[in-house]
């Protein structure tokens, strides 16, 4: 019973997101579309596609902070926060190298607000953790790894 509340609780989000996010995609000038494709990034199971469907390799940023510990005892919940200083920043993602579903979540950044998130993820395994970044110039990120002791995916 559970499991299934929780299936239907994942499905319905992702749909969620996907309609949000076709909505927002129509507004924008066609110049502006993204080239990424969240549908496939989120149902992407391996880092690779994950990347692939973002729109591609990140460039590296030193203007992302990414924190998160560098042990997690339980991978179930590991706190993590995000901030951007570059300007423009207009999405938040949260990746996992090693997770069954590697992205973890995307925060859209509304204009005029502050570029921070913070959060809960879980951690299916030791790994790398990557904050990135989307602007209008194109897509940053950076990494941080972090040791699990008790995986948290399931």
């Amino acid at each position: 019973m559970r499991t299934a509340l929780r299936t239907e609780l994942a499905i319905g989000r992702r749909l969620l997101l996907q309609a949000a996010s076709m909505a927002g995609a129509a507004s924008l000038p066609a110049w502006a579309a993204p080239a990424a494709d969240e549908a496939l990034a989120f149902a992407a199971h391996s880092f690779s596609d994950a990347i692939r469907a973002l729109g591609g390799v990140p460039k590296a940023s030193a203007q992302i902070a990414l924190e998160l510990p560098q042990l997690a005892e339980n991978g179930a919940l590991v706190p993590i926060t995000v901030t951007s200083a570059l300007p423009g920043t207009r999405e938040i993602l949260i990746v996992v190298d090693g997770n069954p579903q590697p992205l973890a979540v995307r925060f859209t950044i509304p204009e005029g607000t502050e570029p921070f998130v913070a959060t809960r993820i879980r951690l299916a395994q030791s790994g790398t953790v990557y904050a990135a970044v989307r602007t209008a110039e194109g897509l940053y990120a950076t990494a941080r790894t972090v040791q699990v002791t008790v995986g948290g995916c399931a």
